[in-house]
């Protein structure tokens, strides 16, 4: 690590109040996220399948308030002020939901203010992008990179609070210090000032991915000149770009899926409670920070159909090892295997994907993360009706199949030779 180039950042106007505004907003999502579907069942009567459509709302509008967010600051600018609404409507969400029980009206809040108060995640690095007077844009990629790393950080320590807050004062203490954490962000970046001299369109991607823990949804910093399309490498098949695809979607619809589960399963089917839970994904996201660096050093040179073919295939154990076992203290040490699939999906999808379309890299990044928008939004709906239907342990179960035809699809196996191979050794019984 160079250490000088930290301290440089130290020094970048506005840079450190970025910084600090990125940690607040993270620890806000990383300690409220694990526990919002635990208060759905516990304190809103939700039905398995009202919380996954509940979820699945949430998700489709943070998306769109995220997209719709991203295009218009491309035409207007104007970073700062979407970043404060989106704040605000975060911190509003927050507060009602302290107040509100009735289902109705709390879809009503999920879209319009939590869903909207999601895009706040990927309009503060666009707002850091024209915030932070950085002419260099090798230092720029790098600035970004060291926010992602304190967001990354955030979810560390950030579900432990939550656990410590919900177990001190209830969800009523938990919402008001998550609207508190929204309010100070924005508190933040109000003292802040755009650079006047920055086009609208120079800046960041209008998507930046959340927290690794939640989500395998990862996004990189685009560079300030296009990509350029790569002529050496050949284009790979249609067949083989879907089927990679494909398989990337199936992974990220199972994690989602399970981070929505694994903290009602803990609690309520193996009775252990949210400080369980929070040791948990604090555990996950402290052991992806290590990977995510081994692998970004050396994805260059690594194979990343086999790594990624692998990933399918820890995320099966893990899948299976969650319906077998019946005891909490052996769910924490498998978080292990969740980190490697975080951290292996997280570095090598997106350039594996462009790999496969040398071509057209814009098209393949896009690719990739509509792949993982769709897990996302898929998630809840399918959670909701499989814990309804053949509760927590099926549900896992369901969630190894899908690694397992992730896995399938990546190795992509000879199904024709290895059938001829059977049918030629068969025995054959003689007329």
């Amino acid at each position: 690590m160079n250490y000088s180039r930290l301290l440089s950042l130290t020094r970048i106007p506005s840079f450190m109040s970025l910084a600090g505004a990125t940690l607040v907003l993270g620890v806000a999502m990383s300690f409220t996220a694990p526990y919002l579907s635990l208060f759905g069942v516990e304190r809103a009567g939700m039905t398995p399948l009202r919380l996954g459509l509940f979820m699945t709302l949430i998700a489709a509008s943070g998306v769109a308030a995220s997209g719709w967010a991203g295009k218009w600051s491309d035409r207007h600018g104007h970073h700062r002020t979407l970043l404060l609404a989106a704040l605000g409507a975060a911190a509003l969400g927050f507060v009602l939901l302290c107040f509100v029980r009735d289902y109705r009206a709390l879809l009503i809040i999920g879209i319009a203010f939590l869903g909207a108060g999601g895009s706040a995640l990927s309009l503060v690095f666009s707002f850091g992008r024209v915030a932070l007077p950085i002419p260099d844009e090798a230092e720029r990629t790098f600035a970004t990179a060291t926010l992602r790393t304190v967001l990354s950080m955030a979810w560390v320590f950030g579900p432990s609070v939550g656990a410590l807050v919900l177990a001190g004062i209830g969800f009523y203490g938990l919402f008001l210090f998550a609207a508190a954490c929204f309010a100070v962000c924005g508190a933040i970046v109000w003292r802040m000032r755009e650079t006047p001299d920055v086009e609208p369109h120079d800046e960041m991607p209008e998507r930046i991915a959340g927290d690794p823990a939640t989500s395998l949804e990862v996004t990189t910093v685009d560079p300030k000149t296009p990509v350029e399309p790569d002529f050496v490498h050949p284009v790979a098949s249609s067949r083989l770009i879907w089927r990679s695809v494909l398989a990337l979607t199936l992974i990220g619809l199972a994690a989602n899926a399970t981070m929505i589960v694994l903290p009602l399963y803990v609690v309520r089917a193996l009775h252990g409670t949210s400080i369980d839970v929070s040791i948990m994904l604090g555990l996950g996201a402290f052991l992806e920070i290590p990977m995510m660096l081994a692998l970004g050093a050396r994805g260059a040179t690594l194979n990343k159909m086999r790594w990624l073919a692998a990933c399918a295939g820890v995320h099966m154990v893990y899948f299976i090892c969650v319906a077998a076992v019946n005891s909490v203290s052996f769910l924490i040490p498998m978080q292990a295997l969740n980190a490697f699939v975080v951290a292996v999906t997280s570095c090598l999808g997106m350039t594996y994907v462009q790999d496969l379309m040398p071509r057209t890299p814009g098209a393949a990044t896009a690719l990739f993360f509509n792949a993982s928008r769709v897990g996302s939004i898929l998630s809840g709906v399918l959670s909701g009706l499989l814990v309804a239907g053949v509760g927590y342990k099926g549900t896992f179960l369901f969630c190894g199949c899908l690694a397992l035809v992730a896995l399938i699809l990546f190795e992509d196996p000879p199904w024709r030779k290895m059938a001829r191979y059977v049918m030629d050794r068969w025995p054959r019984r003689e007329k």
